[in-house]
């Protein structure tokens, strides 16, 4: 599988019964992923980003649970992660043109509060992504041919 289909976005969707948060820049780093036959690590990006995502489910439900012991561990795994999803997007602007590398840098790459917003969002799509990928290789789709 070398190419995502035009439609792929609207068939996660479709999917999950959930809008994406950040379709338009998703679009874009599937354009990139897509013309450079990059499809290996738009997978590695989107295992990376339900990883990141479970782990921002994991420290929210263990501030609510005062038995969770392991809390450090988690904040220092997700630090390290959300570095490798910053690294893994800054790896595909290099391919950008210049007002989308502008648009990332600003909502994703900046020590912001909203940078930080935005990256959530982006690993929440992320993941509902990696779980449809999942699905079609469970039933061995030849969507992709």
């Amino acid at each position: 599988m070398d190419k995502l289909p035009p439609n792929f976005l609207n068939e996660v969707e479709k999917f999950s019964g959930k809008l994406l948060h950040k379709k338009n820049d998703l679009t874009v780093i599937l354009d990139v992923f897509n013309v450079n036959e990059k499809f290996k690590e738009f997978e590695d990006l989107s295992f990376t980003g339900k990883y990141v995502n479970g782990l921002f489910r994991v420290l929210k439900n263990s501030i609510k649970i005062p038995e969770v012991e392991n809390a450090d561990q988690i904040k220092k795994d997700l630090s390290e992660n959300m570095e490798k999803v910053i690294s893994q997007l800054e790896e595909i602007t290099f391919s950008m043109n210049e007002k989308n590398k502008r648009q990332f840098d600003e909502n994703y790459f900046q020590l912001s509060q909203n940078s930080i917003q935005n990256l959530q969002k982006l690993v929440e799509d992320l993941d509902i992504i990696k779980k449809y990928l999942n699905h079609l290789k469970r039933n061995d789709s030849n969507t992709f041919s």
